[in-house]
């Protein structure tokens, strides 16, 4: 009986071992059914040993074995195949043996096989191979109604003989075998799959440990006293480049290295240093350590180490061994390096960036708390980092307080929605500087709930004030555009508009001197003054334009002012008082006097008319010096330098800034209807222009307005008189023989009438082609009278250039509409030629051709 008791153990017992294999080798982890496979075949050869081991007992000398718990256990732990196979080897053993097969004994083996497959489907079982007791105590239940089946077939089966006390005695020995059996198998089992699982677990931690130090660069190493050839793992052989030179007959990843080998690769500025600490090891003073070094590895790379050891001793005596870990720093020294560079990089960044960083805890947008400022945001703000880390909401302070609630709410959304944007605003830093800033925030929310927001902050002044530059200079564009357009129409006009007056003007100076209409001269006088008026209204016109003709003289503005005292006092009532401030040492300057004259006359009136009669006039002149600030804040495209200022100013109502930029357009007025004609002020602006000076106008609703002119200061002496003389002009024309060229026929005929009737022989051309035609068939002329603009090839001034080719003493007359035609087609003028403005009254025509004639004379 104890043999039979053993042999069973054994047998289990080596079952056991074979499903602890089957667990723990390397190939079937993870594979299920193949395990499942052949623990089926293990149980199969389990069940053939133990069908050899039996003892009879019982009235019918019963044979009993071990059979019940492999039964059992190759259905739960083998599956279909595992209670297929045991059952095969069951019976095929009885078969191979001889034996008979009872019916009920292949039911029992068919059963109690299917009892375990059918317990491996519980919901008790879910994690095989584990055979949880609620399990077992399911399956021992079903077993043991199984032999409910031999404890009723039994007594009616007259082979067997037995009475009903027998056969509960034969069941009673069968069923506690059985149990036995299925225990003791359960328990080898539970310890079998119990160390399988700390085998596996104690592999893949060994597995994640050296992938670990693979990855992480890591590597151990073990050395014993007198060995030459320590163990370096799989992390020592990569850390040092090993694979292909020191392991490569032995086909495995770790291995004995000699000493030596290695020993060549630390770097020989390190060796020395390495040799001592391990001379210190071996001699036991120096029981734990660590350090760092340089290897090159056999393909020529330098790798950085640091080596981490300790010495194992026994009863205080010098180590036997030395076991240690070297990591591989090369990687984390070059991130080091790289994030070195980097920080250094984003420090000079910080440092160069015009602008200021920023970080802001803005969870609590009403009390943000300040993370991070750049030292920048002194040189910008001129308030320093401490400053703003003590109170963060100095930056709403400086913050234009105009634009502060905008830039809040974009703030806020920005905050909310985890969003960025881009703002610009002005800030009044320390030291009261304006600047402008671009702003460009981002808020992230980060996984805790805060809400971080960062921003870069630019210093934007120099771009706004180029903008602003570009501003001015593109307004002082279209400004001189738009004057260079209405002074093309207004030449025109005043061109066309002078060719009529100019006939009109003729012919009734004409009927002036016929003594049959004497008594008409009153109402001829009449129509001369109305011609003369319109002359000056088309005078005015292009001094708008800045195409008047001027006659610049060298001037004395105090000299100017005192003498309109005379005028003055007629043109203003007793109730405005007049002040003047007349700066001594004053600056000449160089400009027509009579335009001048005229443009302090339309002040004058003006402010007048503003006070409504009550009230006070100032006039005064100072010298100023120009510069470029001031050229750039008044947009005015000036040269800087000297300038001589006239300024009228009055305690009027002011002018609203509304108007005020429209004051100097042609034909405004704020008068009533039939009391101004709109043309002062721009006659005023274009004469000022034209002698190279500006208007500035200085107004306050309510207090009174200033008008400023400036013009440009002269110290070169006067080569001209300050008031022009008129010479007395012939009563006739001597008998020369005069050239006309006028391509108006009106005009031309009028001039005609004129001249001849002053003595000239006159030939009269329509154009300058016609006219050189007339002077080369027939030289003998003595003067040349001819308008600028005409027809044809030949103009006035070219046709005086062709002619003075061949007869360089010609004397000639121009004649113009207006008088920038003389300067855009004058590149056949001389100093002495004349040039007269249409429409020319009778006395100065003839006076100007006396001048030409006296060239002839002298």
């Amino acid at each position: 009986m104890f043999a039979f008791l053993l042999q069973s153990l054994i047998s289990l017992s080596m079952a056991g071992g074979l499903v602890f294999s089957i667990l723990t080798w390397d190939r079937l982890r993870g594979r299920k059914h193949a395990q499942k496979s052949l623990i089926g075949v293990v149980f199969g050869v389990a069940v053939i040993s133990l069908s050899m081991n039996f003892v009879t007992v019982g009235p019918m000398n019963m044979v009993l074995n071990a059979l019940s718990g492999v039964l059992l256990f190759a259905g739960y732990l083998g599956g279909p195949l595992g209670a297929l196979v045991v059952g095969g080897c069951a019976v095929g053993y009885r078969i191979a043996i001889g034996d008979p097969l009872p019916a009920l004994g292949i039911f029992l083996v068919v059963s109690i096989s299917s009892v375990g497959l059918g317990g491996s489907y519980l919901k008790a079982a879910p994690n095989w191979p584990e055979i949880p007791q609620r399990v077992l105590g399911t399956m021992l239940l079903v077993y043991s109604l199984l032999f409910l089946v031999p404890l009723w077939l039994l007594p009616r089966d007259p082979a067997t003989e037995l009475s009903m006390a027998d056969t509960a005695m034969v069941v009673a020995i069968f069923y506690g075998t059985g149990v036995l059996s299925i225990l003791a198998t359960w328990k080898i089992m539970q310890f079998a799959i119990r160390y399988a699982e700390k085998a596996n677990s104690a592999a893949e931690l060994a597995e994640s440990l050296d992938l670990a130090m693979r990855v992480s660069g890591m590597g151990r190493f073990k050395r014993a006293r007198g060995d030459r050839r320590p163990f370096f793992d799989s992390g020592m052989v990569a850390i040092y480049g090993l694979e292909d030179s020191v392991l490569p007959s032995t086909g495995e990843s770790q291995g004995l290295v000699p000493i030596s080998d290695w020993e060549e690769l630390v770097h020989p500025e390190d060796f020395p240093a390495i040799s001592a600490e391990a001379s210190q090891v071996w001699e036991g003073e120096k029981l734990v350590g660590q350090g760092e070094f340089r290897a090159r590895r056999p393909d020529g790379s330098i790798r950085f180490i640091r080596a981490v050891w300790i010495s194992d001793s026994k009863n205080g005596s010098l180590p036997t061994r030395v076991m240690g870990v070297h990591t591989d720093l090369t990687d984390a020294l070059t991130v080091e390096k790289q994030n070195q560079a980097s920080l250094q990089r984003l420090a000079m960044l910080v440092e160069k960036l015009p602008g200021v960083i920023m970080e802001f805890d803005a969870t609590d947008t009403q009390k943000p708390e300040l993370l991070y400022v750049s030292p920048k945001c002194k040189e910008i703000l001129g308030v320093t980092e401490d400053k703003f880390y003590q109170n963060p909401l100095l930056f709403s302070k400086l913050h234009d307080p105009d634009d502060l609630d905008e830039f809040m709410s974009l703030l806020i959304h920005s905050c909310e929605t985890g969003g960025s944007f881009y703002h610009r605003y002005r800030v009044n830093a320390r030291g009261g500087a304006v600047l402008w800033l671009d702003y460009y925030g981002a808020s992230t929310i980060e996984s805790d709930g805060r809400v971080v927001h960062r921003a870069v902050v630019l210093d934007a002044t120099p771009e706004v004030e180029v903008q602003t530059q570009v501003q001015q200079e593109r307004e002082i564009a279209r400004r001189a555009q738009k004057f260079e357009s209405i002074g093309q129409l207004t030449g025109g006009v005043a061109h066309d508009f002078n060719n009529l007056l100019a006939v009109v003007l003729g012919n009734l100076e004409l009927l002036r001197e016929d003594e049959a209409l004497k008594n008409q001269h009153r109402l001829v006088d009449a129509a001369i003054k109305a011609t003369l008026r319109g002359a000056d209204l088309t005078r005015n016109m292009l001094s708008f334009a800045r195409k008047a003709p001027l006659t610049p003289v060298q001037l004395d503005l105090n000299a100017v002012v005192r003498e309109a005292g005379s005028w003055m006092g007629r043109t203003l009532p007793e109730s405005v008082t007049v002040a003047t401030a007349l700066a001594e040492g004053l600056w000449l300057i160089d400009a027509d006097r009579s335009s001048l004259e005229s443009a302090l006359l339309n002040l004058t009136l003006n402010a007048r008319d503003a006070m409504e009669g009550q009230g006070s006039l100032t006039i005064e002149t100072a010298n100023v010096h120009i510069d470029e600030e001031y050229l750039t804040a008044h947009k005015e495209d000036l040269p800087p330098g000297r300038y001589v200022m006239l300024a009228v100013s009055d305690t009027g109502p002011g002018i609203p800034k509304e108007i005020l930029a429209s004051i100097f357009e042609p034909f405004y007025t704020t008068k009533p209807p039939g009391v101004g004609s709109g043309l002062g002020l721009s006659m005023t602006q274009g004469f000022v222009q034209q002698s190279g000076g500006t208007v500035q106008v200085y107004s306050e609703v309510g207090e009174g307005t200033s008008f400023k002119l400036y013009f440009p200061a002269t110290s070169a002496p006067s080569d001209h008189p300050e008031k022009p003389t008129r010479s007395t002009p012939l009563t006739g024309g001597a008998g020369l023989k005069l050239l006309l060229a006028e391509d108006e026929e009106e005009v031309r005929s009028t001039l005609e009438n004129i001249l001849e009737r002053a003595g000239y022989q006159v030939t009269a051309a329509p154009s300058g082609d016609d006219a050189f035609a007339a002077f080369a068939e027939d030289p003998s002329f003595d003067l040349l009278l001819t308008d600028i603009v005409m027809p044809g090839t030949l103009q006035g001034t070219s046709l005086a250039k062709a002619l003075r080719a061949r007869w360089p003493d010609l004397p000639v007359v121009f004649m113009s509409g207006y008088a920038s035609e003389a300067t855009v087609h004058g590149n056949g003028l001389r100093p002495e030629d004349i040039r007269l403005m249409k429409p020319v009254q009778r006395g100065d025509l003839l006076a100007a051709l006396e001048k030409a004639a006296s060239y002839i004379k002298s």
